[in-house]
């Protein structure tokens, strides 16, 4: 197949440094060539351009990783075409702002189908409607082969809050918690940068070999779509603390894995006794945690749900 991937055209793919949406395209690229598809990646700002770099390549299959980019998909002339939605808050809809909102309805309005990162959110689109042939969950992956890995972390007393420090991820909530530690650039005035446990932005080298050092990741953001951290922290052997947003994909059964209701998601001490107890179990569980995370392994997902639901779109499409 001769596969187009539109990018957001913000940074380089793939970037030089943090940047989930481009890392994400350039792992579907990897993955799809190593399964002898033919990629090409468009990722510049300028509609004009987009439109007519992609439609002079005449793809097989266009997929649109940018929500800004819904409105172009009328000027694709290929039939066969998705769009990816990576905002936060897709499954809360009471929070979506005026901006996401017109977004939204141009999804739905397409002809495009919608490659959800999630049950969830393809629950949102039926209920708008959509329907049930136009809707693909197709979750993301990890590159498992990136991460260092052992079966006995550094600090296995120490749990690790990695992410941007921001309003939607709610790490100032947490900073006098003992024991849990932060990582990410902040952009969040009411979190402490001068904290001892505030680890400062680390470098993507340093993420993939510090990550294992620590017993678990706490992520306890007010909204997500699919996380790339918490696969990252599974392939790096670390059990899982985080909110019902940040949920999605996961087996919530697992005994690494433990979920904070929204309920309880103010309560320190709560918090801080689930942060323990969970440390305590995965831990000793590193060996499983390490082999559920290949469930999300990028090349598994890209051959198991990619291609298979792109296949079934240009299958549906040639019988027309």
């Amino acid at each position: 197949m001769k596969i187009c991937i539109i990018g957001p055209g913000i940074l380089t793919i793939p970037p030089t440094g943090w940047g989930a949406v481009e890392i994400l395209i350039d792992d579907y690229r990897k993955n799809l060539e190593k399964l002898g598809h033919e990629v090409f990646i468009v990722n510049t700002k300028i509609p004009q351009h987009i439109v007519g770099i992609t439609n002079a390549l005449n793809p097989d299959f266009v997929h649109i990783q940018y929500d800004d980019f819904a409105y172009i998909i009328p000027h694709i002339e290929c039939k066969n075409v998705a769009i990816t939605s990576h905002y936060g808050y897709v499954e809360q809809p009471d929070r979506w702002e005026s901006h996401y909102r017109k977004i939204f309805w141009d999804f739905v309005n397409s002809n495009a189908k919608l490659f959800c990162l999630s049950p969830g959110i393809a629950e949102i689109y039926r209920k708008a409607n959509v329907p049930e042939d136009r809707i693909f969950v197709t979750p993301n992956g990890v590159r498992t082969d990136l991460f260092r890995y052992t079966e006995n972390p550094k600090y296995p007393e120490r749990s690790i809050y990695l992410a941007k420090i921001d309003y939607r991820k709610r790490q100032h909530i947490y900073q006098n918690i003992p024991d849990l530690y932060f990582a990410g650039g902040c952009h969040d005035n009411r979190f402490d940068t001068s904290n001892p446990r505030y680890l400062g932005h680390w470098s993507k080298s340093v993420l993939y070999d510090s990550l294992t050092n620590y017993a678990n990741l706490v992520l306890l953001s007010d909204g997500e779509a699919h996380p790339l951290v918490c696969m990252e922290a599974l392939s790096a052997g670390l059990g899982l603390v985080i909110s019902e947003y940040a949920s999605a994909n996961l087996d919530t059964s697992l005994p690494f894995i433990d979920v904070v209701s929204e309920s309880k998601i103010h309560d320190l001490d709560y918090v801080r006794g689930v942060l323990e107890n969970n440390r305590k179990v995965s831990v000793k569980m590193r060996k499983e945690i390490r082999e559920y995370a290949m469930n999300f392994d990028w090349e598994r997902v890209v051959k198991e749900k990619y291609v298979k639901s792109v296949e079934k779109i240009l299958e549906g499409n040639n019988e027309q």
